[in-house]
């Protein structure tokens, strides 16, 4: 039997064939639930819609265990909704209760393979040639993808950048504005609005040079140390940038209402948080802020 991802019922007849089998090519949730199981009842459309969204490497089952108690007893249910996870034919894991929508991906996610499709394999070339310095050719990629797929947002932030790269800073408006708060990537795109924003302050304050001489004449100069670290994180030099900013954090907080703490945080989300600086400066503001 071909299972897709969708709620299949499941007797003590055709088990064999549908989840023992059927696990050797795809992993089999089953649920073991009761029509007067109010638990049950709430969790068997959250359990449907997480393995509907894990793609066609899983499928879910249902076992009514009012008319299927053998094989309650097979897989010594003694509360429901139970839930195992049967793969090439063995149990790998299992639940009970009507555990939270977050807490099942967590559980059920691992145990999928990964499908890499067409569109994955155009995004991971863009970001290539875009961390290579081929800032056209990745541009034309994630143009590709876009015109399949208007709303990626991987596809959206990744051409933002480029176009960030090219200094043509009202496209990556444009190109921000489309990505939806709520993914993960409206953070890190909302940070590249931060680093414009940067290179707007390092101009007005006549550039980086300027600024450190009036650091070097005044070293309580906040509005220079604040600039001084805009003109850094705009030439990529975002070390000297956070150690600047962290330095105003220490001396006055809320210099700017907390302007040295954004751009901080901003620049967090253009490296990401597995960035050693990250790491390093995260734990510095806290302690400065704490």
């Amino acid at each position: 039997m071909d299972l897709k991802p969708k709620v299949v019922e499941v007797t003590e007849a055709n088990f064999e064939e549908v989840v023992l089998k059927g696990s050797q090519e795809r992993v089999i949730v089953v649920d073991f639930w009761a029509p007067w199981c109010a638990p049950c009842r709430t969790l068997g459309p959250v359990l449907e819609e997480v393995v509907d969204s894990l793609g066609p490497e899983i499928a879910l089952v249902k076992v009514n265990v009012d008319e299927n108690q053998g094989l309650a007893m097979a897989f010594r249910v003694q509360g429901i909704p139970a839930v195992k996870v049967v793969k090439d034919g063995r149990l790998v894991q299992e639940f009970t209760g009507a555990l939270p929508k977050d807490q099942i991906e967590a559980i059920l996610q691992p145990l999928v393979p990964t499908v890499t499709t067409a569109e994955d394999q155009l995004l991971e070339q863009a970001e290539a040639k875009a961390e290579a310095g081929d800032l056209r050719g990745a541009a034309k990629l994630f143009e590709r993808l876009l015109a399949e797929q208007p709303a990626e947002p991987k596809a959206l932030l990744g051409l933002a950048r480029v176009r960030l790269e090219q200094g043509q800073l009202e496209a990556v408006q444009e190109l921000v504005n489309l990505i939806e708060e709520g993914t993960p990537e409206y953070a890190p795109a909302r940070a590249l609005l931060a680093q414009i924003g940067f290179g707007q302050v390092c101009k007005e304050s006549g550039g980086r040079a300027r600024c450190a001489q009036r650091l070097l004449a005044d070293p309580h100069d906040l509005e220079a140390r604040y600039s001084l670290g805009c003109c850094a994180a705009v030439e990529g030099e975002y070390e000297t940038a956070l150690a600047e900013w962290l330095r105003l954090v220490e001396q006055r907080r809320d210099f700017r209402n907390g302007a040295a703490r954004e751009a901080m945080v901003a620049v967090f989300h253009l490296l990401g948080r597995q960035h050693e600086l990250v790491t390093q400066y995260q734990r510095r503001l806290y302690q400065a802020l704490h």
